[in-house]
């Protein structure tokens, strides 16, 4: 069985993520490895085979939806968990159980527990921690959502007289044109995932057929890109390479995808239309990552700040500077804690927390890593000539 160590939390930052959680929520919390042995906390809730199950659904489905849903765990409780996450490997997960009679609140004028805000504080606690993907999580959601509108747009088809794929096509495309001209992205993106669904649900498995939609339907929204103002050069730059990629696509899955890219990078496109070229719009929000880097701030929340799609942004990063966003914003945080530690006598705790760690183990770990050295190291290096010569 593994160790505690082994399931990317130690016991430390446990007890204080598990105190603050039931101070708030009144519930037990336990982290468990992948087949949903607990190895620290409550382990009662799953000392049984049942319950070890339980756990272990309630961690698999909240990394398939990027989000906590609850699971029952006999006899007569439920939980819900946040996978912990080293990179992309699953190594265990917090997971939270109370009985069911506190969730329904059976005592009579008494409220019952509020779940879904016990599931997001759950999710917020492992991410500030660091202890879970929250890219990958949030894109899951993503998907999760896109899915779901995939579903809805099907039903309302079946519902429609029309067996005209075309009809259906045109039906829409002049809200989807006339949302990009506006640079209403999230109106964009709801409107083409009802000409995703329609195209998909019309054309069956003909993945010939469904390329040449969405070939028309790019070269439409690049049209509408330039007529908006966006550099002709760069957006037929992009309908390029999109148009070498759709080349490459050969299942249904992929497609998808490949045109919710293209949106956003035609959105991107026109967001710069006032000749901001990319290496203004890093600037921009490296400024924005400065003066926010002590906040508990994400990479979407930059990227909304210099208005661009969070995706593009990170190929601006990547291209530009050949880093991704949490390297920088790492480096921004150790930057803070140098001065923090040269120029003041504060706890490395509270030097920790100052610099935007909520944990003093992982400081010290990337503080380490961007500086070969540890905090208290680094203050004895830099204090010594200050003593030497007073």
């Amino acid at each position: 069985m593994p160790s505690a160590k082994h399931i990317g939390i130690d016991r430390k930052t446990f007890l204080r993520l598990r105190r603050a959680y039931r101070d708030k929520w009144q519930v037990s919390l336990v982290a468990t490895d992948t087949q949903g042995q607990a190895l620290l906390g409550d382990v009662s809730l799953a000392s049984s085979q049942r319950g070890r199950n339980a756990c272990r659904r309630a961690v698999g489905e909240a990394l398939r939806w990027g989000q906590p849903t609850v699971e029952p765990c006999p006899p007569l409780r439920l939980v819900w968990a946040v996978p912990l996450m080293h990179n992309d490997a699953l190594l265990g997960g917090l997971v939270a159980g109370v009985s069911e009679s506190k969730v329904f609140g059976r005592s009579k004028g008494k409220p019952g527990l509020d779940v879904r805000q016990a599931c997001n504080a759950l999710q917020t606690l492992a991410e500030k921690a660091n202890l879970t993907n929250a890219a990958l999580l949030a894109t899951r959601r993503q998907d999760y959502h896109r899915e779901r509108q995939r579903a809805e747009a099907i039903h309302q088809l079946k519902l429609i007289p029309c067996t005209d794929v075309r009809q259906m096509y045109l039906r829409d495309e002049p809200d989807l044109v006339a949302a990009i001209r506006k640079d209403e992205r999230s109106e964009a993106r709801g409107i083409l995932n009802r000409i995703l669904s329609a195209i998909a649900y019309q054309s069956g498995n003909r993945l010939d057929l469904m390329k040449s939609f969405f070939m028309e339907l790019v070269v439409t929204m690049c049209r509408t890109a330039v007529e908006a103002g966006a550099n002709p050069e760069s957006v037929f730059g992009e309908n390029f390479v999109s148009i070498s990629e759709l080349a490459t696509i050969d299942s249904q899955q992929r497609l998808a995808p490949w045109l919710h890219d293209m949106l956003e990078r035609i959105m991107d496109a026109i967001r710069s239309r006032h000749g901001q070229s990319p290496i203004r719009l890093l600037s921009a929000a490296m400024d924005f990552m400065t003066a926010h880097c002590t906040s508990d701030i994400t990479r979407d929340q930059v990227a909304r700040a210099v208005h661009v799609s969070p995706s593009h942004f990170s190929r601006m990063m990547k291209h530009h500077l050949g880093r991704t966003y949490t390297d920088l914003l790492n480096q921004m945080r150790v930057n803070r804690a140098c001065e923090l530690l040269a120029r003041t006598d504060m706890p490395l705790a509270a030097v920790a927390l100052d610099s935007g760690f909520n944990d003093q183990s992982y400081f010290t770990k990337v503080f380490r890593r961007y500086s070969h050295l540890t905090p208290r190291q680094y203050r004895l290096k830099r204090q010594q000539p200050q003593d030497e010569t007073s």
